[in-house]
């Protein structure tokens, strides 16, 4: 499943991520949005924008808005892997799995999303 290791530089760079998804998974539940934008401070902190994200709780089949719409990793600590079909994909500790979609690669039809107003 797994390909080498990169660093987060490297997907900043490449650009192709932008306008792709993000999706993570915390307790059962799954969050997944478009990408805005992905940048790294001077500390290593990897911070994600999304143009919004919705979540979809255990047991329940309905993407809802979630209004969180920034995450962040500490790219020292946390590298990202090549798995398959251009994606991306890291561990959080603590959470899950984090797993980025490149543009034009799979992504949640913002009309399955109960109160998402674009």
């Amino acid at each position: 499943m797994g390909g080498q290791f990169m660093e987060w530089q490297e997907v900043v760079d490449s650009g192709k991520f932008i306008g792709g998804d993000i999706e993570t998974q915390e307790g059962g539940s799954v969050y997944r949005g478009p990408i805005k934008s992905i940048t790294i401070d001077d500390y290593g902190m990897v911070r994600f924008e999304n143009e919004w994200m919705a979540a979809m709780t255990p047991g329940e089949g309905t993407w809802r808005k979630w209004d969180i719409t920034t995450s962040s990793v500490n790219g020292n600590e946390i590298k990202p892997q090549e798995i398959s079909n251009g994606r991306i994909m890291c561990m959080m500790p603590t959470m899950g799995p984090m797993v980025l979609f490149p543009n034009g690669g799979s992504q949640l039809d913002p009309a399955k999303v109960e109160g998402l107003d674009l």
